[in-house]
Order: structure tokens, then C-alpha cells, then sequence
């Protein structure tokens, strides 16, 4: 059985994409003008258009038409979140102000499903707050299986989530593959304001962040806000 006429379609639209035809934003063929290109039924149009939208190619506006999406999909690029008021020196650090173990009810069921644990699996929660010459500018809560954190230690132990999991559990989590989801809320939580001196017409920078083992298995899912005038991001594409 050969090629379905509508893949076929797909397939000749995705090159031209993804050859650099078109920009970015740009205004897309639209379902006539591909009929009489093809000679096919709009039935077969819309199904070829349809994956290449759900692919993220292309982006559809009601009463516009189809446009070439802005996002960086098969695209490589490199991001990287600038501290830039470090460069400048002065006093940086990190205060643990919360490590807690949540049984039965106090459980989050979000966070249960995010770290992939089972309905009595178990999680440890440490809660920290990042300063720059005595200004509060991040607050990070993290959510990590039990399995991972030591319970018979001072809150300041986890000052660097990272090393002691490193140390204690051989576990590289900068290495490992994640995903990473930021937006601007305001107003942020209450919580979110009082721990980093915000007013309720303050913008603030919302990550939420899951670290993936080679196994599959999560080993962490974060939720971090960080002060808007505390925040840079750099982003470099590769050519395409």
C-alpha cells in the first residue's frame, strides 16, 4: 500500500517549512490555494495541515488564516538565565527555610503525580530562598522523592540541593534531561510576595522545572519564582 495522498502532502509542506521558505509569522498557503496545487479534496488538505499544527510548524488564527508558528521546534538554540547584578560583586546566599516530610492527606496530589509516585509514595520538600546583599530575589520550593533526602538533618544541609544529592545519593542532576516551563504571573502568591518583598503590582518570573533519570524515573519538580528586576535570559539559535 503506498504513501496515504495526505502524508505525502504533509511531508512536501514540512520541507518547505523547515528549508527556510518561509519566516517565521509568515502567512501560510491556504486550504484553496493548496487544493489546486495538489488537486486533492479539502478533506485531504485538512488532515496534512492539521499535523503540521499539532507538530508546532504552523499556528492557526481564527479569521487571519494559517501562519508559520514563531517557535524554536526542530530548531537548536542555547539559553542561558543570566545573573547578571553577580558581576558587580557583593554578598550572595542561600537560606534553607523549610524541609518538611508530608504524610497521608498532607500530601500534594499534583506533586505526587508530577514526581510519578505511586498513591502512598512519599516526598520531601525543601523550601529555600536565594539573596543578593541581603535582598531576597528568588524563592524556589523543590519536591524530591523521599528515597533522596536525609531526615535527620539541620534544614541547612540542603543549602545546595544539588551537591548533597551529588554527594549523598550519586545523583548529577544538572546532567540529566528536563523540562522547564516558565511564565510572569502577578500578583505571585502571597507566600511568593512575602518572601521576596513583592507588591501585588510586581511582576514576577514563575519556572516550574521536572528532572528526568535515565530511567525515566522523576527526580525532581521544582516551582521558582524570581524578582522580575533580578531576571535576564539570553537565548543564541543555530543557523538553519
Amino acid at each position: 500500500m503506498g504513501t496515504p495522498k495526505y502524508i505525502q502532502i504533509e511531508n512536501t509542506l514540512r520541507s518547505e517549512i523547515e528549508s527556510g521558505r518561509f519566516e517565521s509569522g509568515d502567512l501560510f498557503y491556504s486550504n484553496a490555494e493548496l487544493i489546486e496545487r495538489f488537486g486533492v479534496s479539502s478533506i485531504t488538505v485538512i488532515y496534512a495541515v492539521n499535523d503540521l499544527v499539532n507538530e508546532g510548524l504552523l499556528v492557526r488564527y481564527q479569521g487571519k488564516g494559517t501562519f508559520v508558528s514563531r517557535s524554536r521546534r526542530h530548531r537548536p538554540v542555547r539559553i542561558s538565565e543570566s545573573e547578571r547584578f553577580f558581576e558587580g560583586g557583593g554578598a550572595a546566599e542561600t537560606r534553607v527555610i523549610g524541609l518538611s516530610f508530608p504524610e497521608g492527606d498532607e500530601r500534594d496530589p499534583g506533586v505526587v503525580e508530577c514526581l510519578g509516585l505511586s498513591g502512598r509514595g512519599r516526598y520531601a520538600v525543601i523550601e529555600r530562598v536565594r539573596l543578593y546583599n541581603g535582598v531576597p530575589y528568588q524563592h524556589q520550593v523543590s519536591y524530591i522523592p523521599r528515597r533522596y533526602i536525609k531526615q535527620d538533618v539541620s534544614p541547612s544541609y540542603y543549602e545546595s540541593v544539588y551537591r548533597r544529592l551529588r554527594e549523598d545519593s550519586g545523583l548529577f542532576l544538572s546532567r540529566e534531561a528536563a523540562h522547564e516551563v516558565m511564565r510572569i504571573v502577578m500578583p505571585a502568591d502571597e507566600k511568593v510576595r512575602a518572601a521576596l518583598s513583592l507588591t501585588e503590582a510586581d511582576p514576577c518570573v514563575r519556572k516550574e522545572r521536572c528532572t528526568m533519570l535515565a530511567d525515566g524515573t522523576v527526580a525532581e519538580y521544582i516551582i521558582m519564582h524570581k524578582r522580575w528586576d533580578f531576571f535576564e535570559q539570553t537565548i543564541d539559535e543555530s543557523a538553519r
